[in-house]
């Protein structure tokens, strides 16, 4: 299904399923924290899901026209 647009619920749960597939207590190990302290920085991660995946338009971002101290460059 190429090009297909995925809602973002697609998108979250794909995601979530994969990361609940992780092996949590080899993956500390591996990278030498306790299985807790991962588990808990994967549960942030999974928070934040919807707003990293959501699309975004491609190129840079726009600038502002003021910069953010305030000031003019008059």
């Amino acid at each position: 299904m190429a090009n297909r647009k995925r809602t973002i619920d697609e998108k979250v749960g794909a995601v979530q399923i994969a990361l609940g597939q992780i092996n949590i207590e080899k993956a500390a190990r591996e990278a030498g924290v306790p299985a807790n302290t991962l588990r808990y920085d994967l549960d942030k991660v999974k928070q934040f899901l919807a707003d990293v995946l959501k699309n975004r338009p491609p190129g840079p971002k726009p600038r502002s026209l003021f910069p953010p101290d305030g000031s003019t460059s008059d």
